[in-house]
């Protein structure tokens, strides 16, 4: 398991380098299909796990477009683990994530995301390594979207379900089996 995690990190880092995947129009990122219910409960998942990059559970879904139910769930997960991570690069994208929920969000849900989003904008006065880019994409003029790069794009196809769509996942059911795969290596 750690030469996986080590593999990852050295391989996540190169990709990096190259930002194939942003995008600054919401309709260039939304996916037809994709079944929040269930997606949310992986992100959920993924946080209660811990760990490096268990927040990317709700990055990789930050630009869609969701309703005051979900946002609510958003808030409250947010709320439940942004203190007890300790890695900047997850407090750095979960913060990320909220913000732009909600700056893309209605008057809905900036309703419902206003104390997750105030508390999330003020996280990258709190980082040392990731301040400068964090400040950038969670209070930037642009919102930046989309999986950002390679590795963005390969969590969001194995953490996000977007039924009938063959690039994701279709059930919890196929998340759990690259988990198992995962955790035999």
């Amino acid at each position: 398991m750690k030469k996986i995690f080590a593999l990852l990190s050295i391989a996540f880092l190169f990709s990096c380098v190259s930002f194939q995947y942003v995008y600054y129009d919401q309709k260039d990122v939304l996916l037809k299909g994709i079944d929040m219910d269930d997606t949310l409960k992986i992100a959920n998942m993924e946080l209660e796990k811990g760990g490096n990059f268990s927040c990317l559970g709700l990055w990789v879904i930050r630009d869609q477009i969701i309703n005051k139910e979900e946002a609510k769930i958003i808030s409250d997960l947010y709320f439940k683990y942004i203190d007890t991570i300790k890695d900047e690069f997850d407090i750095w994208h979960l913060s990320w994530a909220i913000s732009n929920f909600y700056r893309n969000g209605n008057e809905e849900i900036k309703t419902v995301l206003n104390d997750a989003y105030n508390d999330a904008v003020k996280r990258p006065e709190k980082l040392k390594q990731f301040k400068k880019i964090a400040n950038e994409l969670i209070n930037g003029k642009k919102i930046y979207m989309g999986d950002i790069h390679s590795l963005g794009r390969y969590y969001a196809h194995t953490h996000i379900i977007v039924v009938g769509n063959p690039d994701y996942l279709q059930s919890i059911a196929d998340y759990e089996k690259i988990k198992k795969k995962i955790n035999k290596s």
